[in-house]
């Protein structure tokens, strides 16, 4: 069972800061999953939110500031003290600081950025090496378009034969239900369509258990330790 740390381990540190994804890899993951934007200016990003002012000192929408603007807020210190003066981090930043020291799960929380990022993965060689998960089915469709062979995983509230077969069609590695979406039945299909099954929204611990029961490879948490601390 795969415990990805969900926006680093969020459960312990501010999400998406170096704070969390160092955390995370003290804690021995699996993987680190974080989201990408575009800032105003065009930069890519590692920001969950559309608008900034809930993990930050900042107001109004994430697409209205620069890079030099977000560089400025603090992601700290609304979590705990200990924590002010943690500062947004590119995508470079994270590949820099992260990308040979833990698997990585890049999520395009932006559409715009489908394409970008992908570029930028290619342009380090790296694409393949990651999970690139989204939302929007047309985001992966544009990141393919860019890279045919990149590990891509729709995220939905849903889990059917319906949408598994379109996954399959589309040339998708992974689906990405929500955990109560999770049956064994599901899952089996799943895999013997050849996808990978990686869970999402887990916020209790008896959530982790059906994780288990069903059968999934995996899933992002907040608190990874509850994957990898359960004993089954």
């Amino acid at each position: 069972m795969l415990a990805i740390a969900h926006r680093g381990a969020s459960g312990y540190a501010p999400e998406n800061t170096r704070a969390a994804f160092d955390r995370a890899i003290a804690m021995g993951v699996g993987a680190i999953e974080t989201d990408v934007q575009l800032s105003a200016d065009g930069e890519l990003i590692i920001f969950h939110d559309n608008t900034v002012e809930r993990v930050s000192d900042g107001r109004g929408p994430l697409g209205d500031h620069t890079l030099a603007e977000l560089r400025a807020l603090d992601l700290g210190d609304w979590y705990a003290p200990e924590f002010a003066g943690q500062r947004i981090l590119t995508v470079a930043e994270l590949l820099d600081e992260y990308a040979g020291r833990i698997p990585l799960a890049l999520e395009i929380k932006d559409p715009r950025a489908a394409r970008p990022l992908i570029a930028a993965l290619d342009a380090r060689g790296i694409a393949g090496q990651m999970q690139i998960t989204s939302f929007y089915w047309t985001a992966l469709l544009d990141a393919q378009e860019v890279n045919p062979d990149l590990y891509l995983g729709f995220l939905t509230p849903t889990f059917d034969e319906d949408l598994i077969a379109r996954s399959v069609r589309r040339g998708f590695k992974q689906i990405c239900p929500h955990v109560d979406r999770l049956t064994a039945r599901r899952v089996t299909l799943a895999h013997e369509q050849g996808l990978n099954v990686r869970a999402w929204g887990v916020s209790r611990r008896d959530q982790v258990e059906r994780l288990f029961d069903t059968g999934a490879d995996g899933a992002t948490c907040n608190w990874p330790d509850w994957i990898t601390d359960l004993k089954i």
